[in-house]
């Protein structure tokens, strides 16, 4: 069955397949019992078994969807959950959390809303947790900022930990975007607070854990990782999941849907509105970036009042006169920054 499969079989077995498959929705395409049975005789035993599991990797976001569900029934039963979702850099931490707060907002009949149910502060969070209706979702995009064990004793990271434990009235759905290793998270957040754990390994995939109800055990236990193996990212998802399995508190792999870009634009924009609450951030803006984003908002404030003064003559006269292109989108984020900057720094003198 290890055979070379000849031009005249290939060529017969795409026909079966284009077909077969009349639509251009990949989670939509369907084969007859024969057509299955031929492929995989074409192809041989173990590139037979190599296409079905492919297939079924991508069929669609069933849990996904199942565990959305899951967690809403359970905040019904008068309940609250937090979820914990690590990974590195380019993973799709962001993608994931927004997607999911998506998926409750439609079972709950209500639009997803990135300027309402994201934050990126303490204050923020705690503002949105009293303000929020009941069950409502809240991603914090960048909970590094304080629920990292480094920041555990601020008192801003203590007024927010007793606030989340006295909101379990509210049923609401906590998702923490955590960019870190999942052992530099304060203790509180992750014993006492965290109900489940998504550990993204590959873009838009990830491993759940649920927490160990045995007052007596690490309640993720983390030693138990050291058993399942070691996996990269060219390792197989098959495979990658056959490791994890052996994880006492291993639920399932998870597969994200990617956001429409009109959502994810949205989500930008809300993230880049709050750049400045970043403490690292705000700490490293000199004076000279303060004059500097003041001189923008005044020409700015000088378009508004001259008419004759537009955005394509101020980006045609810095091509003419400097030779360097720049674009309208560029000339608008940077407006956008200086804006930005220039509130967080009235926000502050006005304390």
């Amino acid at each position: 069955m290890n055979k070379k499969i000849g031009f005249g079989k290939k060529r017969l077995i795409a026909e079966i397949i284009n077909q077969t498959w009349k639509t251009d929705d990949p989670t939509n395409m369907k084969f007859s019992f024969k057509d299955i049975l031929y492929i995989l005789q074409e192809l041989g035993e173990n590139e037979g078994v190599k296409y079905l599991e492919k297939k079924t990797d991508n069929r669609g976001y069933n849990v996904f969807r199942d565990f959305t569900n899951y967690v809403l029934y359970r905040n019904l039963a008068n309940y609250d959950s937090l979820l914990l979702l690590t990974s590195d850099k380019g993973t799709g931490k962001s993608n994931a959390a927004i997607m999911i707060a998506r998926q409750w907002c439609s079972l709950l009949g209500i639009r997803f809303n990135p300027a309402k149910h994201l934050a990126y502060s303490n204050n923020d969070v705690m503002r949105k947790i009293d303000e929020l209706p009941k069950f409502s979702p809240l991603v914090a995009d960048e909970s590094v900022r304080f629920a990292s064990s480094a920041d555990w004793n601020k008192s801003e990271s203590k007024q927010l930990r007793k606030k989340i434990a006295e909101v379990r009235t509210k049923h609401m759905l906590f998702i923490l975007c955590f960019p870190l290793k999942i052992y530099k998270m304060e203790k509180t957040y992750l014993e006492s607070f965290t109900n489940y754990w998504c550990d993204l390994f590959g873009r838009g995939l990830g491993a759940i854990y649920v927490k160990d109800k045995n007052p007596v055990n690490d309640s993720w236990r983390m030693k138990d990782f050291k058993f399942t193996g070691s996996y990269t990212e060219f390792t197989n998802l098959r495979e990658v999941e056959k490791k994890l399995k052996k994880h006492p508190n291993f639920w399932k792999i998870i597969k994200f849907p990617k956001a429409p870009d009109w959502l994810y634009n949205r989500y930008l924009k809300v993230r880049e509105d709050n750049v400045y609450n970043d403490e690292q951030i705000r700490d490293s803006v000199t004076s000279v970036d303060i004059h500097k984003a003041l001189l923008i908002l005044a020409l700015q404030d000088v378009m508004m009042n001259d008419t004759s003064l537009n955005m394509n003559r101020i980006m045609l006269h810095i091509k003419n006169t400097y030779d360097i292109p720049i674009t309208k989108n560029n000339i608008q984020n940077l407006l956008l920054d200086s804006k930005n900057l220039i509130t967080k720094i009235r926000e502050e003198n006005l304390k």
